[in-house]
C-alpha cells in the first residue's frame, strides 16, 4: 500500500521539531508555574509561622553576677560614710538598671552601682531616737518612698534620677570607656558606653525628705501613699492622698502642695479624716492599699481577712467600712501582699504556696456592698509549697516576682494566672530563720524581710539584694501576655464582674492590661460569614437550578452573563455604598426591610397560587412570559413591605423598632414575633409537604383544574393566618412570662450591623455560588433527565431527585467556596461591620473579623511586638480556615465525582 495520500502529498510520520519542542517548552511551564504556586503559598504559611511562633516561647534568664558587699571598699567621700549593714526596708533602682538604692529599717538610704556593688553615695534616715520609723510605702515604680514614725508623722522623698547623652568629648578626665570596659563609677555617677559609641551619664541628685507632716497622736502601723499631679503654666501643684492605719482606726489624709513658678515657693495643705477599724490581729496588717484612683481602700490582715473601705476623693469625709472578706475560707495565713500596676488588683501570697489575687469589681448582683462593689477573689495561682515571702509588682506589666521561703522566685503573669518561671535564688535570699517576715509593698511592719528581689523598670533584668550581697540578671521575659489562656481562653481582666473574652489591643494607659483573645475575631468572622450565606447561598442555589433547569436555553445564556457581571463591582465599592448609603436607609426604613425577608417570598408563592387560575389557554402560551411574571412579583412584595411596615411596627414595637430594641418601650412580643415566625413557617412548610399531600394529591384526581387552583389559594390564606396567629400567640405567652429577647439577642441597633454586611457580603457571593452550581448542574448527563421524564416524573420532580443529587458534589464545593470567598472578605466589613469586637448574635449590632483585625492594626503595630506576632497569628488562622473549607469542598467533589461517575 502507498504511503502517500489520496492527494497525491506524501505524509509525514514525524512530528515537527516545533511542535515538540512547544509542547516541551508549555509543558515546562506548567509544571514551573504549579510548584511555583505550591512555593509561594508554603512561603506565606512559613512567613506566618515564623512571626507568630515565638510567642510561645518562654521567659529566659541569665546566671546570677553575685557581688560581695563586705569586699568592697567603703569609699573616701564624705558623703559616703560606707557600707549600711542590717535589715533591709526597701530597695530599688533606675530605668537602665546602673543604680541600686537600698533602704535600711532607720530609712538611711545607699546608693551603689549594678554591675560591680561600689558604692556611690548615701544619706542619712529623716528619723532620730524620738521618732523612729515604724512602717513604710514602696510605689510600684519603686520612686517614691513615704516612712511612717512612731509620732505620727509622715515623711515621703523622690528618687529622682537624671540621665543625659554624652560626646566622647565631654567625659571627666581621666574616664576612658570600651566594650571590655562599658560602665565607669566617678564622682557620684555612672557612665555607660552603649550602642553606637553613645555615652549615658546617670546620677542621683541628693534626696530631699519633706516636712514632717502630722496625721494621728498614736504610731502609724501601715501606711500607702498615691500621688497625683496636675500643672498649669502658673502652678505646679501635686494633689495626693495618704491613708495611714493607727491601732484602733484608718486615717486619710490628703496633701495638696503648690509651688509657684515664678517665685518658688511651695505651699503645703494637710487635710485629715479618720474613722473607726476593728484589729483582726495581734501583729500589723500585711497591707494597706489604696485602689481604683484612691476610691477605696484595702486592709489586709495575716489571719486572712480583708477589710475594704470606701472613699470619696471629692470630699474630706473620712472612710467608710464597706465589708470584710474572708481570703482563705479554708483557713490559713497570709504572708505577704502587694498591690497590682493599676491599683485595682491586690496580691496575696498564703503559708501553702498559692498567690491570690483579689479584685474590687462593681456588681449588681447579692453579695455587693451598700456602694454597689464588692471584693471579689479573680486568681489563684499555685507556686510551690513553701510559705511566700515576698511579692514584688512589675512597674510597666502585669508581671509579679514572688519569692518564697526557700529563696526560688516564681515570674508570674497574674492576668492569666500562669507560671511563666521558676528562677533559684536561695543562694541570695534564702531565709535565716522560719518566722514569718512581710517583704510586702507597702510594708506593714517595722522589722523588714533580711533580702529582697525586684524586677527592673523594663522588665529586662532581676535584682536580689541581701544586707552583704548584690546580684543581677539579664531577664528576657519573651511575651507573657500571649498565652494560649489569653489567645484562646476567658480572661478575669481588671474591672470586669466576670472572665470573658475580649479583643483591645491599644488603652489610654500603660497601666491597662493588653487584652489580646483572638475568639472575639474569630467569632466575628464566623459570624460574618454565617449572615452572608443565609442571605447568599439560597438565593444562589435556586437560581442555579431555575435558569439550569427551567429556562430556555435562549433566555439562560442570556441571564448568565448578567449574574457573573456581578464580579466585575469591587467589594471597595460595595462597602463604601453598604457604609454611606445602605446603612442609614436601613436603620430609616428596618421594619420594612424585616417584613420584606417575609412578604416577598410569600408573594411569590401566592402569585403561582393565582397562575394556575389562569385560563389553561393563556398558560399554555404564556410559558415563554413566566420568568416576567415572577420579575414582577418583586416590587409588589416590597410595595406591601413598605405599605405595611407603618401599622406591624406601631402594632409589635411601640413605633420604633430601633428605641424598642434598647428596652426602654413596648413588650418583648414583637422580639419573639420576629424569632418565631420563621420557625411557624417552616413547620408550616413541613406539615403542606407531608401530611397534607397526599390528601391534596387525592383531591387533585378528583378535582378539575380550577377548582384545585381555587382550593390552593383558600388553602394557603388559611395557612397564612394560622402561621400568624399560632405566632403571635406564643410571642404574647412568652412575653406575659417574663421572658425577653433583648436582654439576650436584641441588645440594641447599631447603624452599622450583621444584617447589613450579610446582605452586601452576600451579594459578593452569590455571583461565585451560582457559576459553580450552575456548572455542576449542566453537567449531570442529559440522558438521566431523559430517563426520569420518559418514566413520567415531571420536570420538577426530575430536578430534586435526579439532577440535584447527582450535582450535589459540585453545589456542595460551590458553596464551600463561596464560604472561603467570605471569610477572607476585608473591604465589605471593614466599612460596614462597625469593627466592635463583641460576642453576640444580634443581627443589628456590629463585629469585628480577622481580616478587617489585620488591615487596620497591622500597619501601626510596632515590630516585633505582642500585638505584632499576634496579628501575624490572627493572619495564620485565617489562612487555615479558608484552607479547610476549600479543602473539605475538594474532597467532597471528588467523592462525589466517584459516585457519579457510576450512573
Amino acid at each position: 500500500m502507498s504511503s502517500d495520500a489520496y492527494t497525491g502529498v506524501r505524509r509525514r510520520k514525524q512530528t515537527p521539531w516545533r511542535v515538540k519542542f512547544g509542547d516541551a517548552l508549555v509543558s515546562r511551564l506548567i509544571t514551573i508555574g504549579g510548584i511555583g504556586t505550591i512555593g509561594a503559598v508554603l512561603l506565606v504559611v512559613l512567613v506566618l509561622l515564623a512571626t507568630a511562633w515565638p510567642l510561645h516561647r518562654w521567659p529566659q534568664a541569665s546566671p546570677w553576677r553575685v557581688v560581695d558587699l563586705t569586699s568592697i571598699p567603703s569609699g573616701d567621700s564624705a558623703s559616703t560614710p560606707g557600707n549600711v549593714t542590717g535589715r533591709l526596708m526597701a530597695a530599688g533602682c533606675d530605668e537602665f538598671g546602673l543604680m541600686i538604692w537600698q533602704a535600711a529599717a532607720d530609712g538611711s538610704i545607699t546608693v551603689r552601682s549594678s554591675h560591680v556593688g561600689q558604692l556611690i553615695t548615701s544619706f542619712p534616715g529623716p528619723g532620730d531616737q524620738d521618732r523612729q520609723v515604724t512602717c513604710h510605702s514602696l510605689s510600684i515604680d519603686r520612686q517614691h518612698l513615704t516612712l511612717g514614725f512612731s509620732d505620727g508623722t509622715f515623711q515621703n522623698t523622690t528618687f529622682a534620677f537624671q540621665s543625659s547623652l554624652l560626646r566622647k568629648d565631654q567625659l571627666p578626665e581621666g574616664i576612658e570607656l570600651s566594650t571590655g570596659n562599658s560602665r565607669v563609677v566617678s564622682e557620684q555617677a555612672i557612665y555607660e558606653l552603649f550602642g553606637d559609641n553613645s555615652i549615658r551619664q546617670l546620677q542621683l541628685p541628693p534626696i530631699a525628705w519633706s516636712t514632717p507632716q502630722k496625721i494621728a497622736e498614736a504610731p502609724l502601723v501601715a501606711i500607702d501613699y498615691l500621688p497625683s499631679d496636675t500643672s498649669n503654666q502658673f502652678t505646679q501643684a501635686t494633689a495626693s492622698s495618704l491613708i495611714a492605719l493607727t491601732g484602733d482606726s484608718p486615717v486619710l489624709a490628703r496633701i495638696e502642695s503648690r509651688e509657684n513658678l515664678m517665685t518658688g515657693a511651695i505651699t503645703q495643705t494637710v487635710t485629715t479624716s479618720a474613722c473607726p477599724a476593728e484589729k483582726r490581729s495581734q501583729q500589723p496588717p500585711l497591707s494597706l492599699m489604696l485602689a481604683n484612683r484612691g476610691s477605696h481602700a484595702i486592709v489586709a490582715w495575716d489571719t486572712g481577712t480583708l477589710d475594704r473601705y470606701a472613699i470619696d476623693p471629692n470630699t474630706t469625709d473620712p472612710p467608710e467600712a464597706m465589708e470584710s472578706a474572708s481570703g482563705l475560707p479554708g483557713g490559713g495565713k497570709f504572708t505577704a501582699a502587694a498591690p497590682m500596676i493599676a491599683r485595682q488588683t491586690l496580691l496575696l501570697g498564703d503559708a501553702t504556696g498559692v498567690l491570690h489575687g483579689w479584685n474590687i469589681i462593681q456588681s449588681s448582683m447579692p453579695g455587693a456592698a451598700s456602694d454597689g462593689y464588692r471584693l471579689t477573689a479573680t486568681h489563684v495561682v499555685k507556686l510551690g509549697d513553701q510559705p511566700i515571702r515576698g511579692i514584688h509588682s512589675s512597674s510597666a506589666s502585669h508581671l509579679a516576682l514572688v519569692n518564697d521561703q526557700r529563696g526560688n522566685l516564681s515570674l508570674v503573669m497574674t492576668t492569666t494566672d500562669s507560671l511563666l518561671r521558676s528562677i533559684d535564688a536561695s543562694a541570695i535570699l534564702a531565709q535565716s530563720t522560719t518566722e514569718p517576715q512581710s517583704t510586702t509593698e507597702p510594708q506593714a511592719t517595722a522589722q523588714p524581710p533580711s533580702a529582697q528581689a525586684f524586677l527592673m523598670p523594663k522588665n529586662d533584668g532581676l535584682v536580689a539584694l541581701a544586707p552583704t550581697k548584690l546580684a543581677t540578671a539579664s531577664l528576657d521575659v519573651a511575651y507573657p501576655e500571649a498565652t494560649i489562656k489569653a489567645l484562646f481562653g476567658k480572661v478575669w481582666y481588671e474591672g470586669h464582674a466576670e472572665p470573658k473574652y475580649i479583643w483591645q489591643s491599644s488603652a489610654g494607659t500603660e497601666q491597662a492590661e493588653p487584652k489580646l483573645s483572638l475568639i472575639p475575631l474569630i467569632f466575628g468572622t464566623l459570624k460574618a460569614t454565617l449572615y452572608a450565606m443565609v442571605f447568599s447561598v439560597p438565593l444562589a442555589i435556586l437560581a442555579a437550578i431555575y435558569t439550569s433547569e427551567f429556562l430556555t436555553p435562549s433566555l439562560r445564556s442570556r441571564v448568565k452573563p448578567i449574574i457573573e457581571l456581578m464580579a466585575s463591582l469591587p467589594s471597595v465599592i460595595l462597602g463604601f455604598v453598604a457604609a454611606l448609603v445602605l446603612a442609614p436607609l436601613l436603620q430609616e426604613h428596618l421594619c420594612a426591610v424585616l417584613l420584606a425577608i417575609f412578604i416577598v417570598p410569600f408573594t411569590f408563592v401566592f402569585a403561582a397560587h393565582l397562575w394556575n387560575l389562569l385560563p389553561l389557554e393563556f398558560l399554555v402560551r404564556g410559558q415563554v412570559w413566566r420568568l416576567w411574571f415572577l420579575v414582577i412579583c418583586v416590587p409588589i412584595g416590597l410595595s406591601l413591605s413598605f405599605l405595611l411596615a407603618p401599622l406591624v411596627e406601631q402594632w409589635l414595637f411601640a413605633n420604633d423598632i430601633a428605641q424598642w430594641m434598647s428596652g426602654t418601650i413596648g413588650s418583648a412580643a414583637g422580639g419573639w414575633m420576629l424569632l418565631l415566625l420563621p420557625v411557624v413557617v417552616a413547620l408550616a412548610v413541613f406539615v403542606m409537604l407531608g401530611p397534607l399531600a397526599q390528601r391534596n394529591r387525592r383531591t387533585a384526581v378528583t378535582s378539575t383544574p380550577r377548582a384545585f387552583a381555587i382550593r390552593g389559594v383558600v388553602q394557603l390564606a388559611f395557612m397564612t393566618a394560622a402561621v400568624i396567629g399560632i405566632a403571635y400567640g406564643l410571642s404574647c405567652l412568652l412575653s406575659g412570662i417574663g421572658f425577653d429577647p433583648r436582654a439576650s439577642l436584641f441588645t440594641g441597633y447599631q447603624e452599622r450591623n450583621s444584617l447589613l454586611v450579610g446582605a452586601v457580603l452576600g451579594f459578593c457571593v452569590i455571583r461565585l455560588i451560582y457559576t459553580l452550581a450552575d456548572d455542576a448542574l449542566q453537567s449531570v448527563p442529559q440522558q438521566l433527565r431523559s430517563a426520569s421524564l420518559g418514566c413520567g416524573a415531571t420536570p420538577w420532580q426530575t430536578t430534586v431527585r435526579v439532577v440535584v443529587p447527582s450535582a450535589m458534589s459540585g453545589m456542595f464545593s460551590a458553596v464551600m467556596i463561596g464560604f472561603g470567598r467570605a471569610v477572607g472578605e476585608t473591604m465589605v466589613v471593614l466599612m460596614a461591620a462597625g469593627n466592635t469586637p463583641i460576642m453576640e448574635w444580634n443581627p443589628f449590632n456590629g463585629f469585628r473579623t480577622l481580616s478587617a483585625t489585620l488591615a487596620t492594626e497591622l500597619p501601626e503595630a510596632a515590630k516585633g511586638s505582642t500585638h505584632f506576632r499576634t496579628l501575624f497569628l490572627a493572619a495564620l488562622l485565617l489562612f487555615t480556615l479558608t484552607l479547610v473549607a476549600n479543602t473539605l469542598a475538594e474532597y467532597v467533589r471528588i467523592r462525589f465525582r466517584r459516585r457519579g461517575s457510576q450512573l
